[in-house]
């Protein structure tokens, strides 16, 4: 009983995602690009709630990589749909940012 228990337990934590999906490069040795995908609990607007905590999830992959130790600014924002629609949900916004 105690077996078919824990294989409930794994099967119910496999369907708990990650709001953050992200990717980081360096496209210079002072420059960067960083891609967060939205999503309906991450809304793509750039004024709210998940608009701040990706600009956290950028510092945080800027310090990560050991870039930018002076700061850096984000040059362009950028949301790229992942389809075109009513049906439309998600997509990924690119960062380019630069170091100070």
């Amino acid at each position: 009983m105690r077996a078919l228990a824990v294989l409930g337990l794994l099967s119910l934590a496999g369907c708990v995602g990650s709001a953050r999906v992200e990717g980081f490069s360096a496209t210079g040795p002072a420059s960067f690009l960083y891609t967060a995908h939205t999503n309906t609990v991450m809304t793509a607007n750039d004024d709210g709630t998940a608009e701040r905590l990706r600009r956290d999830w950028i510092a945080d992959a800027v310090q990560v990589h050991a870039m930018c130790l002076e700061g850096y600014v984000i040059d362009t924002r950028r949301l790229v749909p992942d389809a075109i629609g009513p049906f439309a949900n998600g997509g990924n916004i690119l960062y380019a940012g630069r170091c100070l």
